[in-house]
């Protein structure tokens, strides 16, 4: 059986949300707002919410928009952003013996320099910046720990890269206040240990977050006038 390949054919997109839908459970580690943590899921949805976005139980609301889409909870991680997802923006890297597919929402509207964090109020409003890696191959538990790590630091990267300050503090913006991260595995394939910034793994996912980053923050730059 020829084994799938996580790319932008299983991408469904539109104002309302990008899907990605796989025909497998993948092992899968997020900060997600429905299923958050590990498990194995086969659906992901990034839904795009108004920036006034205001719900006294946002989980249960997300479970009851998944339900109106078609979307099983149990088998579903689901995020909320308020970014037009026409700005998303993905890409495939391949190895010889693996591959890593990126998708990325972004937006700089709440920038903030984590460093300097506790000079903000709390604002518990949608995620920003989302981004999902998905890896064809077998991922140990480090690595899926690792790849987030890394995953953040090009994240760092590509925002300064945009020069992006933190609108409270006139400093160097790490991310934004509600940033969304998703770790997936098909778990088929070569072993990959590890996903540190100079590993095989670690190289695809930095190069990949980076660049998705880059244009998806060009794309959000261009639509708000700056």
């Amino acid at each position: 059986m020829k084994r799938e390949i996580i790319n932008h054919h299983l991408l469904t997109c539109s104002k309302n949300q990008i899907i990605l839908q796989s025909t497998r459970p993948l092992k899968t580690i997020s900060s997600g707002v429905t299923n958050a943590g590990t498990g194995w899921y086969t659906t992901f949805v990034n839904r795009h919410v108004s920036k006034n976005y205001n719900s006294d139980n946002h989980h249960e609301e997300m479970q009851g928009y998944l339900q109106q889409i078609g979307a099983k909870r149990e088998e579903t991680v689901g995020m909320m952003t308020a970014v037009q997802l026409e700005d998303a923006c993905w890409g495939f890297y391949e190895e010889e013996s693996f591959s890593v597919f990126i998708v990325v929402t972004a937006g700089v509207g709440n920038a903030v320099d984590a460093s300097m964090s506790d000079r903000h109020s709390f604002d518990h409003s949608p995620g920003t910046i989302n981004i999902w890696v998905f890896i064809n191959g077998r991922v140990s538990e480090a690595a899926s720990i690792q790849g987030i790590m890394t995953a953040t630091e090009a994240k760092v990267k590509a925002l300064a890269a945009h020069n992006v300050k933190d609108p409270v503090t006139g400093s160097g913006a790490t991310g934004t206040s509600t940033d969304s991260i998703l770790i997936a595995s098909t778990e088929e394939g070569v072993l990959l240990e590890y996903a540190g910034t100079i590993t095989p793994l670690g190289k695809r996912i930095s190069k990949g977050v980076y660049e998705c980053t880059i244009h998806a923050i060009s794309k959000y730059k261009k639509r708000v006038g700056t």
